[in-house]
């Protein structure tokens, strides 16, 4: 049996449900603060999700200096990969940081993006929903399906790439929430509007989940790196 990876059961196990918490207990008991101050553009759920993605390429800038710590070259790229992709992530959430410091979008831009934003995610879904579902579909099948399989059926990944590549058992909870915190998106889809009791903006939380998902991944690879615990 691997060691497990040593990060404190505070940062994987009880704050991931925080934000969820805060985001359906005030939609619920307080609408008219949850309109003020958690779902607007500068709310809560839009500011968590870029710093928890600024967090998250900290981390990956410092693993990129120890990379020779980890024993497969296609692993490293993959770190180096995910480093930049919180880069990306927290960038377009701000746009750029126009929503900080609301400039006026450049009118060649304007013409492109649907929002009239300075990003890229509202350009082509290339930027957006095909890498997003790509990043949901690891977040599944490594989070949440693969965890399943070994609990029920036992065994582990094979292979030093994939002993690394796959996620840690910490990153369960927070896969399960970024999994589950669109389900009644889904759901209203299929069954028609006034289906559900109450809307929120589901995508929203579900961006940030994606995004700590990737901070504790990085976190756990980075705690083998430095002997802390043993790939799964």
């Amino acid at each position: 049996m691997a060691d497990r990876i040593r990060l404190p059961a505070w940062l994987w196990l009880w704050f991931p449900p925080v934000l969820a918490l805060v985001v359906l207990g005030t939609r619920l008991l307080a609408p008219d603060f949850y309109a003020a101050f958690i779902e607007p553009e500068l709310g809560l759920v839009e500011l968590a999700t870029p710093l928890v993605s600024v967090i998250g390429f900290g981390v990956g800038l410092s693993m990129l200096r120890h990379l020779y710590r980890i024993p497969s070259q296609p692993m490293r790229i993959w770190i180096l990969g995910l480093t930049l992709a919180c880069f990306y992530l927290a960038g377009e959430e701000l746009s750029w940081g126009q929503q900080l410091f609301q400039w006026e979008t450049p009118e060649t831009l304007a013409e492109l993006n649907d929002q009239n934003e300075t990003n890229l995610h509202n350009m082509s879904s290339w930027f957006d929903q095909k890498p997003r579902l790509l990043l949901e579909l690891w977040v599944l099948v490594g989070g949440v399906l693969l965890p399943l399989k070994r609990r029920w059926l036992g065994g582990h990944p094979k292979g030093l790439f994939w002993r690394w590549f796959w996620p840690a058992r910490e990153c369960i909870p927070t896969a399960v929430l970024a999994i589950g915190i669109k389900l009644p998106e889904r759901y209203r889809d299929f069954a028609g509007p006034g289906s559900l009791p109450f809307e929120i903006r589901w995508s929203e939380p579900q961006e940030y989940y994606f995004a700590l998902f990737l901070l504790i991944y990085l976190l756990a690879v980075s705690a083998r790196m430095q002997g802390k615990g043993t790939p799964l």
